[in-house]
Formats: C-alpha cells, structure tokens, sequence
C-alpha cells in the first residue's frame, strides 16, 4: 500500500464533481490515509472547497479551532496521489490561496494568473484525471458528486459522463465548469434534492413534519437552534427550540416554530406560519436574540448571564450511497416487495452478545438511569467539543470540592453551565448542586457513557446499510464494526472453559450478592493489539508480572470498549473522579468488577472482560485511595499501582494451564476460597484493585457473558 498519506487523518467538506465521497475515502486509505467523517482531534487536514472555506461552514470552524489541522484545497490530495509524495500543505492552504487571487485579480484587466497558487482546480486537472483512474468504478456506477451544504449543486448528467471519461487520460474540462458554474444556476436545479440531504429532524411536537424540512440555505446555514438554560437557585431547567420550516412542495410558504418548557417535558409551542422566507429568517433572528442575547451570526460567542445558551448539534451528511440506498428501500415499500432477509452467519453464542451490545432499548435505559436527557442532544447528535466541554467543566468542580468550596456563587456559575451543556432530565424535582465526589463519579460515568455510545451508534448506523443484490445480515455488519481480530465461544465441557469458569464462581466476595449464571465465555482477540504490546517497552521487562485479571463495565459501553479497547479518561476529565488516579482499573474479584456492571438496565446479563495484564513489579502499593497515585507510580518508576484490599486470593498461579497463550501470567488459585489479610496497615479497600496508566499494557483475552441477580 502506497504511503502518501501515511499518519495523516483527512475530512472533506464540500462537493467535488465526478467522486462520490466513497470514492475520496478510498482515495484516501489506498494510498496509507485515515479518512474521518468528522472533524476531530486527530484530524491532520481539511480538505474543502473554496466557497467552503469562504462560508466558514461547520467544519471550517471546528478545524480553525484546533491546532494542527492544514485547511487545504483539493489539488493538495490530487496531486500528492499523482506524485506518490505528500505535497507541502503551504502551498495549498485557503487562506494562502485566498489571498494570492485576490491579489492576482486586482492586476490590470482584471485577469489571473492560471496557476497553483491562483486558481488550485485547474493545476490539479491532469493530476486528478489520474486520482481518477485509481478511484472511479466501472461505467455501471456512474461517480457523482457528494453534498455537504444545501448550496453545493449536483453537476449535470452529461457532466459526470464527461468526468468519467476522462479516466481514460482526458482532462476533465466539464466537471471543472461544473465547479466553477454560477451558484444561482446551480441552486436553482438542485434546491430541493440537496435539501434534505443532511439529518435535519423536524421538531417532534409540529404535527405536520412529514410535508416539512428544516430550512438550510443557499450557504449551508442550518436555520435549527436548540437553547438550554439551567439555574439551579431559581429550579430552572429550561429548553427553547427554534426552527424555519420549509413545505416539501416548496410553494415558498414559510414556518417559523417554537417550542418551550421544562426539560424532559413537552412544554408549549406557537408558530407564524406561511411566511416568506425574509419574514420568516427575521422572526427566527429576533426569537434567537431575545432568548440568547446574541444574534444568530455569533451564536458560538460565549453565552450571555441569566440568558439561554445555544447547544451545538453534530448535523450527518447523507452520503450518495445512502441516498440512494433510502430511496431504493421507498421505492421497494411502494410497490410491496418483499426482500428476504439475508441470514446471520454469526454462531448464536455470538448473536446473543453482539444483539446485547446494540440494543438500543438497553442505551435509553443507561441514560435515563444517569438522568440525561437524550430528547435534547440524542445520540448521533451530541458533538465531541460537547462531551469535553463536559469534562472540563467537571474538572472545575472537582478543583473547587478538593479546596473545600461546597457552596457560593462561583460553584452555583459552573453547576449551572455544567447542567446547560449536559442537559438532564430531572422532570419538577430540584437540580442537584454537585459540590462532592459522589455526585462528580456519576457525572464521569455519565460522559464516559455516552463517549462509547456514540462509538456503538455510529456502528449501528453503518449496520442499518444494505446491499440488495449482496445483502448481510444487520448483526454480521454490527459485529464487523466490532473489527475483532477473534471472537470464538468455548466449549462447556473443555477444560479451558472449566477452569475460567471457576475463576468467576470462586472468587466472588462475601460483601456483594451478585448471584451468577454463566451464559457463555468466549476467547477474543482485539486487531493490533497483542503487537502493540510486543512492540511496547513493556514486552521483554526483566521484573515482569502479568497478571489474568477482571473489568467490568455497562453492556452499553462495549461497542467503544471491543472496537477501541479499554481507554483511559481524557485529560479534561478530573482525577478526583478516580480513586487512584486516571488509569485502567482491574479487580482479582470477579464480583468487584461485576458491580460496575449494572445489569439491571441490560435485561440482567452483564459482560466481563479477563484481561492479561503486566504490573511491574513491584508495584505501588496504597492502603488508601490516592487521586495522584499515577504520578507517584510514575516519579517512583513503578508501572502500576495496588490498592489493597482485606479480602486477597489464597494465592496464585500460572494461566498458562487455561491457554498456552497466558503462559508466564499468574491467575488467582481456587482450590481455596481468598482469604483475609490482617496485617496491621488498617487497609481501607475489601478488595485489591489494580490500575495501570498505559494502554500498551492491557491485552484482552476473553469476554464473559453472565446472568446476574
């Protein structure tokens, strides 16, 4: 594999004549890339158009916002796949470019140098034409343009016949004029196909949803404003939904609806309806400002006191794919064909775990075990600048807690924020102050929660994609999003499943009253994981010590746990969440990790992972929690970190009987039940804990699914 766009991460924005985003995806990954639906973090560049960038659409925004991200044109991508070298991303910035043709049309007569720098699509014609010819289907499956804004048109048909032509060595002359064709042209023939092309639900209360879509205009400006105000003194929990209705028929007939009340409530609503378009854009305007105190352009400023605060939603560009996909399904509806379901080719052990980790009804009961309000930012639509927004205001409670600041104004200020930004759903009962530790775990668990939901939605998504001609089964495509390396159930009678086994039954606590019913065990491998680890500082350690050792976590978080592995809290995220710092927690108890299982949302069954561990030794050894314990471990060069419990295995042996793979890592005995250890350190724990603070270290080995009671 060619590695152009080795350790880069690319996102697109915008619509490119002649390529489905399919094809700049592979584009993308064929020649070394990471391609990313969205922008994030890890996100290297931005590839956009130039009316894009002049926007300053969403994801211009988002990128500008984060250092490191190049915002570049498309010849960047071209012509580094044309040369097979990474081009230098200054010569393509926008910003760079931008300014160049302003210069070079300011020259006399008004003309422009055709160059790189003056106009990037027509240097990049040749070496697009041969991009091309890596990524274009066959004459069958015609390329066409993907849409990210309601302005970007769909090039005429004779155009993408030009383009794919031109795979042949042509230039593509037609589908640069499409690009460069008169965006009132161009919205005039695709108004209404690109309008409902990004995930815009219309508000649930208006009654007449179907006939209506929410209005995007020529721009790609999303006219749907989602408002949140908490005050914790005043019991106020409060949303305010803004939005331009536009008819399907696009009779030109404008609604602007409104609707208000208590969160977790339906509340009240009004409407001016069939308004034209400049009376319905002022009505939303003054609405936005009367109840943000800041007009709609700089709805990203920060919030205004005593007023509502605009909550961003993460909006999803329906693909061509998709489209297409959507509208073969209508089609099918309306003639009544019946489609055969294609058969899962998972074994039914598999199938069980793999339904469990998806069932949706199992998320909305994790939720509102939480008290979040999924009605107000559902899952698909809460952004990551939202969740860590989250943390760090998280972070700031827990820094006023640990100096002893329970009450005041200032803890009121960041309670209220916290509550605007994670909305809740707390009905007419008063919202909590969190002002101690308790109160700020659950908060973590909520956000940490929610973090590997939207990993298992965006799975979801991915599974509810078919092909008829070749069609999977949701489940086989659910567990493909999984991307496990192995995943083998095994056998009842055979010994490895025997003597796991014993290790769940045998090492339960006497404080806890988990009761088990082990369903199956299965033997799972991660991809890349077992090489990380043998190509981390910790594989050949002269004081080595593995250790086969438990996790438990929600049903719900494993869709992130099994396609990410386990992780550790993000830096925004507060230690004091943590008894013994930020790290990965494991138990030598099974019942211990069961507890965090919280198997009443998830029909009773629980999942535990047995994870092969390397400790160092010797560890750091605590009697009592200690919330900078990852930094004591690290400045003593120690690898881990022991929390020690009362209650410890009899002892221990090596798993190297379980499977030769854990050979030279120690398991608990369970020919003895765990004895007591009194040996005067008045240990504050029952039980051991063990916390790791690299990821490199953690290999998982097998999965449990447990009924528990």
């Amino acid at each position: 594999m060619p590695a152009v766009f080795k350790n880069k991460t690319v996102v697109l924005s915008g619509t490119f004549p002649g390529y489905k985003q399919a094809d700049l995806k592979n584009l993308i990954e064929t020649n070394g890339g990471t391609f990313s639906a969205k922008v994030t973090d890890d996100c290297t560049h931005l590839v956009c158009t130039q009316k894009e960038f002049e926007n300053n659409g969403t994801k211009n925004k988002q990128a500008s916002s984060i250092t490191g991200i190049s915002i570049v044109s498309s010849a960047w991508l071209f012509e580094s796949v044309s040369s097979k070298k990474c081009k230098k991303e200054s010569e393509y910035l926008w910003s760079t470019l931008n300014k160049t043709q302003a210069a070079a049309t300011s020259a006399p007569n008004g003309t422009a140098d055709a160059t790189a720098a003056t106009n990037p699509r027509r240097s990049a014609r040749n070496s697009q034409a041969q991009a091309q010819s890596q990524t274009q289907p066959q004459p069958q499956s015609q390329p066409q343009p993907q849409h990210q804004t309601k302005s970007q048109a769909k090039a005429p048909k004779k155009n993408n016949k030009r383009a794919l032509d031109s795979t042949t060595g042509g230039t593509i002359t037609d589908t640069a004029q499409a690009d460069t064709e008169p965006p009132a042209k161009k919205k005039k023939e695709t108004k209404a196909e690109t309008q409902r092309k990004i995930d815009i639900p219309v508000d649930s209360g208006f009654s007449n949803r179907q006939n209506y879509h929410v209005y995007v205009d020529p721009d790609g400006l999303i006219y749907d404003a989602a408002l949140n105000q908490t005050n914790r003194m005043n019991n106020n929990n409060k949303f305010y939904f803004i939005q331009i209705l536009e008819p399907n028929d696009m009779s030109g007939q404008y609604t602007t609806w409104m609707r208000w009340g208590r969160v977790g409530e339906f509340g009240q609503s009004s409407f001016y309806k069939d308004q034209s378009l400049e009376a319905a854009i002022s009505t939303f305007g003054k609405k936005f400002k009367d109840k943000s105190g800041l007009s709609w352009k700089n709805r990203f400023d920060s919030p205004k006191a005593g007023k509502y605060m605009f909550l961003e939603r993460d909006y999803e560009v329906e693909s061509e794919d998709e489209k297409e996909e959507k509208v073969k399904k209508e089609d099918e509806e309306e003639e009544e064909v019946e489609v055969k379901m294609a058969e899962c080719t998972l074994s039914e052990p598999i199938q069980h775990v793999v339904s469990l980790i998806f069932n949706q009804s199992y998320w909305a009961n994790a939720m509102a075990t939480l008290d979040y309000d999924a009605n107000k930012l559902p899952l698909g639509k809460l952004s990551k600048r939202t969740l860590q927004k989250g943390f760090e205001l998280l972070k700031d409670l827990s820094d006023m807690v640990n100096n002893g600041q329970f009450h005041g104004t200032a803890l009121e200020i960041i309670n209220n924020q916290y509550f605007t930004v994670i909305p809740h759903a707390l009905g007419r009962g008063r919202i909590p102050l969190i002002n101690n530790e308790r109160m700020i775990k659950k908060e973590i668990a909520l956000l940490e929660a929610l973090t590997d939901m939207e990993i298992a939605n965006e799975i979801l998504k991915g599974s509810k994609k078919s092909d008829a001609a070749d069609p999977i089964h949701p489940l086989d495509q659910q567990f493909a999003g999984l991307g496990l390396q192995e995943m083998t159930p095994l056998d009842p009678e055979g010994t490895e499943y025997r003597q796991l086994e014993d290790y769940l039954i045998k090492t339960h606590g006497d404080t806890h009253y988990i009761k088990y019913n082990l369903k199956y065990i299965f033997r799972i491998e991660r991809k890349d994981e077992n090489d990380r680890f043998l190509n981390s500082p910790y594989a050949n350690i002269k004081n080595s010590n593995r250790r086969l050792l438990w996790h438990g976590s929600r049903t719900t978080n494993y869709g992130g746990i099994l396609s990410q592995g386990l992780r550790i809290a993000p830096p925004e995220a507060p230690v004091t969440g943590y008894m013994f710092g930020k790290g990965v927690y494991f138990a030598d108890i099974s019942s211990k990790s069961a507890n965090y299982c919280c198997h009443h949302n998830s029909g009773n069954t629980g999942l535990l992972l047995l994870c092969d561990v390397e400790l160092g030794d010797p560890m750091l050894e605590l009697t009592h929690s200690d919330y900078h314990a990852g930094d004591r471990a690290k400045d003593e060069n120690k690898l881990a970190t022991l929390g020690m419990g009362r209650t410890v295995p009899y002892g221990w042996r090596d798993a190297g009987s379980v499977h030769e793979d854990l050979a030279g890592a120690l398991m608990p005995d369970t020919t003895e039940a765990p004895r007591s250890c009194d040996d005067g350190q008045n240990r504050s724990l029952y039980y051991n804990e063990y916390i790791v603070y690299d990821v490199a270290q953690i290999r998982i080995k097998y999965l449990f699914c447990v009924g528990m009671s």
